[in-house]
């Protein structure tokens, strides 16, 4: 919410400094969940893209969103993201998809199309 009223700085910018408080954050628990280093360049080359596909580059339209929409809808929206990974991680990479799995994800999106029906199935009347 607090977004919407940074208006005078630069989006990459802000998106940056959240990843960096992210980070800060989680830093305490990096000795205890550590675990051996991959060496493989593949790991890094995939990690890259998922981490600049699927979350800063959603996360940076996002801060552009805001500049247009309310935003309790830019926080719905962002729902979106993770129910798009699951659906790709089932139907693309063939993991197994649990029924507690499916019925959370299914509530997730359901509670999406719920708050923004106005915006989805709006009704333009002729003036």
């Amino acid at each position: 919410m607090s977004q919407k009223k940074n208006e005078g700085f630069d989006k990459f910018l802000i998106l940056n400094f959240h990843i960096l408080l992210a980070a800060l954050m989680l830093l305490p628990f990096f000795p205890s969940l550590a675990g051996a280093m991959p060496t493989s360049f593949d790991f890094y080359f995939y990690v890259g893209i998922i981490a600049v596909l699927y979350t800063i580059v959603p996360l940076l339209l996002n801060l552009f969103a805001l500049m247009g929409i309310s935003s309790s809808t830019v926080g719905m929206l962002l729902n979106i993201n993770p129910i798009i990974a699951f659906v790709l991680s089932g139907v693309v990479y063939h993991e197994p998809l649990g029924a507690l799995q499916v019925f959370a994800y299914g509530l997730i999106f359901l509670a999406v199309i719920v708050f923004n029906t106005k915006q989805i199935f709006r009704y333009r009347t002729a003036s």
